[in-house]
């Protein structure tokens, strides 16, 4: 995983601050014979799209605030069916 120890604190703890949620970490971060790549995170949390939309928004603004403005894609499953995405990142992603 190539996230330092401090980066993945701020991201686990904005989770839970804005969605009460454990936060997954998927795509090439998870492989460490990579190099650079976004910053996918994948977080499962039943709500409404709106709350959704806001907590998503809240939540990177904190972490841009924390961790400094990264590219950050941040996939929101607020329980409105599936798609590919979701899949992907539980399959193959990893638990901060």
């Amino acid at each position: 995983m190539r996230l330092d120890s401090r980066t993945r604190h701020e991201i686990r703890e904005s989770a839970r601050r804005f969605f009460g949620a454990d936060v997954y970490l998927f795509g090439s971060r998870t492989d460490d014979a990579k190099r650079g790549g976004d910053i996918d995170l994948y977080i499962e949390a039943p709500m409404s799209a709106a709350e959704a939309v806001r907590s998503r928004i809240a939540m990177l603004g904190h972490l841009y605030s924390r961790i400094g403005e990264r590219k950050i894609d941040l996939v929101v499953n607020s329980g409105g069916g599936e798609r590919p995405i979701f899949r992907e990142a539980r399959q193959h992603g990893e638990k901060l």
